[in-house]
């Protein structure tokens, strides 16, 4: 059984066609910001160049930043990526490709694919955390992922860390992922020096010893730690698995996150905080697997 997985992420959509876990092939291409209809054209687009390789392809799955709406397949909207709202996903490339297409959030998507295949495969629970251009989460209790009575479980990068902080692509001010993600800490970064500052020269003036870089990256390290701790106290998952463009950094930025996680849960049974073992490859492998249960009909069953 070969599915395809796309990951529709906020500057690039990854493609490829999967066997239990394993990449066969793989797409690429920059994710347009110029509404829903371009984005569904641009997934079919790199989903059929797969399934043209591949014609004994069984199913498509997509791991798309949410809050989703599972029962009509649409994506509510995606903060990161404009015009992203109320996108009929589903019906849309099922229209374009003949083929089943399954929706799941893309840190769900991720997540499942660390749970199953990579860093969590030995933990009966674990939440996965994606620390990119913004922040998602998958929570995974045995072989359930958790979705909510409206699919918004997971949506640990919308919770509220610093009330009054800056607003988040969902409207709301201080969200985790407002104060802390990748594009978060370049906005600091760019007010800071008064120039545009990317994430990776952000981390590169930090690893220098600039003190002002050091702040900026101190102070997201801190809020990340308290996000964790947070979930830490209403889950008490066995572990983290942590994912994302921002853990390229390595322990230069992680060893922050641990260490304030450890303030922030002193007291508490620690959990362990493991790296994801599957790069690049994690998103286009859960979207895939998600897929693949589903036209199976052993599913992951959402709670």
């Amino acid at each position: 059984m070969i599915p395809v997985g796309l990951d529709l992420g906020g500057t690039k959509i990854a493609a490829a066609a999967v066997d239990d876990g394993v990449v066969l092939a793989r797409r690429r291409r920059e994710t347009p910001q110029t509404g829903a209809e371009d984005v569904i054209a641009a997934l079919a687009e790199v989903a059929r160049d797969l399934l043209d390789a591949y014609p004994e392809a069984c199913a498509v799955g997509v791991g798309c930043p949410g809050p989703l709406d599972f029962e009509r397949g649409r994506v509510r909207f995606a903060p990161n990526i404009a015009g992203m709202e109320d996108a009929p996903l589903v019906d849309a490339l099922h229209e374009r490709l003949g083929l089943t297409v399954v929706l799941e959030n893309d840190a769900n998507a991720a997540g499942y694919a660390e749970h199953r295949y990579g860093a969590a495969r030995d933990l009966e629970t674990s939440v996965y955390v994606t620390l990119s251009t913004g922040i998602g989460g998958g929570v995974f209790v045995g072989d359930r992922v958790l979705r909510g009575a409206n699919g918004l479980a997971g949506e640990i990068g919308h919770m509220t860390l610093l009330p009054g902080g800056p607003v988040g692509g969902d409207g709301h001010t201080g969200s985790w992922e407002a104060v802390a993600a990748g594009r978060s800490m370049a906005r600091d970064a760019s007010y800071v020096f008064s120039r545009k500052v990317s994430t990776a020269e952000l981390f590169d003036l930090a690893k220098d010893g600039d003190r002002r870089a050091l702040a900026i990256v101190d102070n997201a390290a801190r809020f990340t730690g308290l996000g964790l701790a947070n979930i830490v106290k209403v889950i008490d998952p066995a572990g983290f698995v942590l994912g994302g463009g921002v853990t390229s950094v390595g322990d230069f930025y992680l060893d922050r996150v641990r260490e304030a996680l450890a303030a922030a849960t002193a007291g508490y049974p620690q959990p362990s905080v493991r790296m994801a073992e599957l790069g690049d490859d994690v998103g286009v492998i859960g979207a895939a697997a998600v897929a693949a249960f589903e036209y199976g009909g052993s599913e992951p069953s959402g709670g």
